[in-house]
This record gives C-alpha cells, sequence and structure tokens, in this order.
C-alpha cells in the first residue's frame, strides 16, 4: 500500500534568490500573527512579478501567493486573472510596517476575514 502525504497547505511565497528571509521579516511576522503557515520558495529571477504571484497562488494549497523581487510585494489569489493582484507594495524595504500588513492581509485572505487597511499598500480594485 503506498502511502501518499499531502503537503501542508500554507500560503506560497516565491522571491528572487537575492531576497534574503531578514529583508522580508516583517511580511512573514503579519502572516505568523494571524496563526496562518507560509512556505517560501526562491524561484528564478524574473521580471513579471505579478506572474510570479500568480504561480504562488496556484501552488499554495490555501489558494494564496506571494511575489517577491527585490523591490516590489504583490499578493494574488488563485482565482485572478495572472496579471491581476490584490494588493502591491513597491520599495518595501522601507516600509516594514506596510509589510507587515501585507503579511496580515494574506492572512486574512485564508481566513476570510476583513483587510487591514494600509494607505502604503497599492489596492488593484
Amino acid at each position: 500500500m503506498e502511502v501518499i502525504i499531502a503537503p501542508k497547505p500554507t500560503i506560497m511565497i516565491y522571491h528572487h534568490p537575492n531576497v534574503s528571509v531578514e529583508t522580508i521579516q516583517d511580511l512573514l511576522f503579519g502572516i505568523e500573527e494571524e496563526g496562518i503557515p507560509y512556505s517560501l520558495e526562491a524561484r528564478a529571477a524574473s521580471d513579471d512579478i505579478l506572474l510570479m504571484a500568480d504561480e504562488a497562488s496556484h501552488a499554495s494549497a490555501l489558494s494564496v501567493g506571494v511575489g517577491c523581487s527585490a523591490d516590489t510585494l504583490v499578493l494574488s489569489y488563485k482565482n485572478l486573472p495572472p496579471h491581476q493582484f490584490i494588493y502591491r507594495l513597491r520599495n518595501y524595504k522601507q516600509a516594514k510596517q506596510t509589510m507587515r500588513a501585507l503579511g496580515v492581509n494574506a492572512a486574512r485572505l485564508v481566513k476570510g476575514n476583513p483587510f487591514k487597511t494600509d494607505p502604503g499598500l497599492e489596492v488593484a480594485f
């Protein structure tokens, strides 16, 4: 009898190889404070951060993905068109509280709770 172990449901975070965990620590703290697990995966550098976030959402069992380039974070959901996003944060290294709010909102998307507002987050709709 073959045993298949399903991967743990997590928010998937795809990041460029040059982005360290320390750089996005506030994003991770935001997800953790809402009690949702996440997985990090380094991906080949790409100029299309929206596509990276979309691929992360499709790889997530929770249907929520974050794309992380050297200067931009994008929150996406599996059921959105590939070049659509929920939130985007440019120059995130200078906006630690806003980065944390994006992490909170990623977790709240999973839980179905209202989003946390932050003027630094670019909203797509």
